[in-house]
């Protein structure tokens, strides 16, 4: 008896192809343009396992058969990978990073300063022109391609599991073939720097893993990340705690500032340029060493809720957010706020106050019963007159810590507040209307300062474009709200009488990088991200009673790891430092002082690299044992930080009690 015939449309095999060519063209468009001043990076180097998961999806459009739902699962592919290529080229523009799942878990906060006017819109209508040809393209195919094929002697049915088994089977056929390709390092070399298969494992540099694996390579293999999160064994557990219970250092009665008050300001978005003798004359007197510690060399880069969980904890997960560290047991027995509140027999208040929802970053979670602030102020607290305006239109943070200071500053109790500033923010693309006065002032005071800029801070230049001069004028006017509020926290002490047990810990958690700002006032260009003098930023103690009314300028290279240390040292707190990533900038130890981004990056003042074995020199007369001890440094911090992401992720915690001296 003869088969009956039967007809499968010839689309059924095009759309899948057709998907392989327009993701394999959409790969290479975002590369081309992301990385075009990196010698035109066209592909990632093991290309295979995006290919491999290619395929696999390619094999899911197939099984799907029914020829509608494969030109709408098709477009909805395509759409999902051009609309990535967006979101990456304008972070990357924008931060020079990349878009991750531990940005995704923090929700819209991770995306929130990303303004229309930051959008990458070169690489918006690459990519969307890329897309519309491709879409239009598959909807022409599946309107006048009629053709179709017999099928004789096997079901469609058996067609379609087979093509599937097909494709799924190549898709993991490549995929494992790619990871046995994996380079791996050879004798005499680090693993954490020389090893593709080490790279592949934890993503250590994740931009470098994302130019090694692509699109599809990169955040599937973070999603396996995810779900098979590394986990410390039974036999491992007893290590862990060993290795956080070794590092602990008790409290030092004998420290300088012991038993005083802390007030901590994060400065939001400042750089030195910020600062000047007519506009912000409080913070020009703390920066030019009038009772305080200035600490010129200090550098950091990386987004403000990282640069605050550092301050905080001295370390920060890589991985993991810091609420799933508490939402897995993981008690942060060494942050600021408790070892603050451990030391002395004197009982402690803990004050957050920052000019933002109570949820933002997920502060209500992690800052009281993790960190251990008593109390947590937040724009739902504020009872004055000025009204948030939408993002970028802060309430002005003298009026909002003004309205806050009986809880910022106690009148008896001892006392650690953190203060986390808005105002300076940005974006700078509109005025804020409670800035009108800072605007009058820094217009009335504009050509003083600008003769007064050209003598003495002639590495910084005012902009002549006239867009960039009005972020420029914002920007420095926005200055003038955070030294109103650091001049009243000031007269605010001498009135309560707690200007002589107190001191202030000032400092940025990162340049003015909205609309490149910082980059074009400090004359850098975009592809010049080793230029390290683009994250050269504040840090400052204001303290009459350590400095002696005297005051000292501190060139020595640090960053934002060093700050907690540098704080137990000063008020001799008990620390631990199996879990502080950072050194006191008193001790011996700060010559090792490394800062890596967790943007992308790591860097010395004078070195910077962004995976420890291709080096920038920066500075002048750079010796090849610097270098060495640069690449030691590195691969310390890197093992340290993987101790970090098992620790956080699997809820280990020491057994030493903090307290107990006064149990």
């Amino acid at each position: 008896m003869k088969a009956k015939e039967k007809q499968m449309p010839i689309n059924n095999f095009l759309f899948p192809l057709l998907f392989i060519v327009c993701a394999t063209i959409l790969e290479m468009v975002n590369f081309l343009y992301l990385f075009k001043g990196e010698g035109g990076i066209v592909l990632p180097s093991y290309f295979l396992f995006d290919f491999a998961i290619i395929l696999m999806l390619a094999g899911l459009i197939f099984v799907v058969h029914n020829r509608v739902a494969m030109l709408v699962m098709f477009i909805f592919l395509i759409f999902v990978q051009t609309a990535l290529n967006i979101v990456n080229s304008t972070m990357y523009n924008m931060f020079g990073d990349i878009l991750s799942f531990d940005l995704l878990a923090l929700g819209g906060e991770a995306t929130s300063s990303i303004t229309a006017d930051v959008i990458d819109w070169g690489g918006a209508f690459l990519n969307l022109g890329v897309f519309a040809v491709m879409i239009t393209g598959a909807i022409l195919l599946f309107k006048y391609n009629k053709k179709t094929i017999k099928i004789k002697y096997f079901s469609v049915s058996v067609i379609v599991i087979a093509v599937f088994i097909l494709f799924q089977s190549s898709g993991l056929g490549f995929y494992v073939l790619q990871q046995n390709t994996l380079h791996e390092a050879t004798v005499g070399q680090s693993e954490i720097e020389s090893s593709d298969k080490y790279l592949w494992d934890n993503f250590q540099f994740k931009l470098e893993a994302f130019k090694k694996f692509g699109n599809y390579g990169f955040y599937t293999k973070s999603v396996l990340n995810l779900i098979f999160d590394e986990k410390a064994s039974d036999e491992e557990m007893q290590y862990y705690v060993d290795y956080i219970d070794s590092g602990y250092q008790p409290e030092d009665p004998t420290a300088p500032l012991y038993g005083d008050n802390l007030i901590v300001i994060l400065c939001e978005s400042i750089d030195w340029y910020a600062i000047d003798y007519f506009n912000t004359p409080t913070l020009y007197s703390i920066a030019s060493g009038n009772n305080s510690l200035v600490f010129t060399e200090f550098y950091a880069r990386n987004r403000t809720n990282n640069s605050e969980g550092i301050v905080l904890n001295g370390s920060m997960p890589k991985d993991i957010s810091i609420t799933e560290a508490y939402y897995n047991g993981y008690n942060f027995d060494y942050a600021l706020p408790k070892v603050f509140k451990a030391t002395t027999e004197e009982e402690a208040v803990a004050t957050y106050i920052h000019c933002n929802n109570r949820s933002f970053y997920s502060r209500d979670i992690t800052h009281i019963d993790g960190f251990g602030f008593d109390y947590l102020y937040t724009r739902e607290d504020y009872t004055g007159e000025q009204e948030y305006g939408g993002w970028g239109k802060w309430i002005t943070d003298v009026d909002f810590v003004g309205n806050l200071i009986d809880y910022a500053i106690p009148d008896s109790e001892r006392f650690l507040t953190f203060i986390a500033t808005m105002s300076t923010h940005g974006p700078y693309t509109y005025d804020n209307p409670y800035y009108k006065e800072y605007y009058q002032i820094y217009q009335n005071n504009f050509e003083q300062y600008k003769a007064w800029a050209e003598v003495n801070t002639p590495y910084f230049n005012i902009p002549e474009d006239e867009n960039d001069l009005a972020l420029f004028n914002r920007y420095k006017s926005a200055a003038i709200d955070l030294d109103r509020l650091v001049a009243n926290i000031l007269a605010e002490l001498k009135e309560r009488g707690r200007a002589d047990d107190t001191s202030i810990v000032l400092f940025a958690d990162h340049n003015s990088y909205y609309h490149d700002l910082s980059l074009k006032v400090k004359g850098i260009e975009k592809i010049e991200y080793y230029k390290t003098f683009a994250y050269n930023i504040p840090f400052m103690i204001y303290s009459p009673k350590l400095t002696g009314g005297q005051g000292q300028i501190i060139d020595t290279f640090c960053n934002t790891y060093d700050i907690l240390p540098t704080i137990c040292d000063l008020y001799g707190l008990p620390q631990n430092t199996s879990l502080l990533f950072g050194y006191s900038v008193f001790s011996e130890e700060i010559e090792n002082s490394f800062f890596v981004s967790h943007l992308n990056g790591m860097f010395t003042q004078n070195i910077y690299s962004l995976n420890i074995s291709d080096i920038d020199i920066v500075g002048e007369n750079v010796t090849e044992e610097e270098i060495a001890k640069f690449k030691e440094n590195a691969n310390n911090f890197f093992k340290k930080q993987e101790e970090l992401e098992v620790i956080y992720s699997s809820g280990i915690n020491g057994t030493i009690d903090i307290n107990a001296s006064f149990v």
